[in-house]
């Protein structure tokens, strides 16, 4: 299902639903946990613009989801960052799992992934690309060959750096 807009924000609005891959979601989650970290982060060189765009675009009334497997690629990527033993998971997960929780969730069967041609991608890409065929979500994500993969075979995709650059830093 492809939708005829101007712009990707046109394209944002339009969306039913909204599922993240784990770069963005990462740049917003480092924010909200270890600010500091900000800036190594990002992708752009204003990371507290950076943040302040994705806290926005995430509390706006679009509906946005993650599949499981963007989580647990999330945490792998929060505990090496951050270098966290035990007790730094529970902290992360005390200070986002509230972001977190609030947000929807889509489900895939692990037999639909491991049969997927696009395996190769790994197992959170192929979430999102599964979450677009069953429930026609709109994915946002910052990996730019996904991104291409995902225009190349019409599938609805922002591919985050242009629209926060194209939105925010005119």
């Amino acid at each position: 299902m492809i939708r005829v807009s101007n712009t990707l924000y046109d394209l944002f609005l339009s969306a039913d639903r909204i599922v993240i891959d784990t770069g963005p979601l990462f740049i917003h989650a480092t924010g909200a946990f270890r600010n500091d970290k900000l800036g190594d982060i990002c992708l752009c060189d204003a990371p507290d613009e950076e943040f302040n765009f994705l806290d926005r675009l995430f509390t706006s009334n679009q509906q946005f989801c993650i599949t499981p497997y963007v989580l647990s690629e999330l945490l792998y990527r929060v505990r090496s960052k951050f270098k966290l033993k035990e007790e730094g998971v529970e902290e992360f997960f005390h200070s986002y799992g509230m972001f977190l929780s609030k947000m929807g969730e889509i489900r895939i069967d692990k037999e639909k992934i491991i049969q997927d041609a696009g395996i190769k991608f790994g197992l959170a890409d192929v979430s999102l690309l599964k979450a677009y065929e069953e429930t026609g979500a709109m994915i946002l994500s910052s990996d730019e060959p996904f991104c291409r993969f995902c225009e190349w075979r019409n599938i609805e995709v922002i591919e985050y750096k242009t629209f926060f650059l194209d939105n925010f830093l005119r």
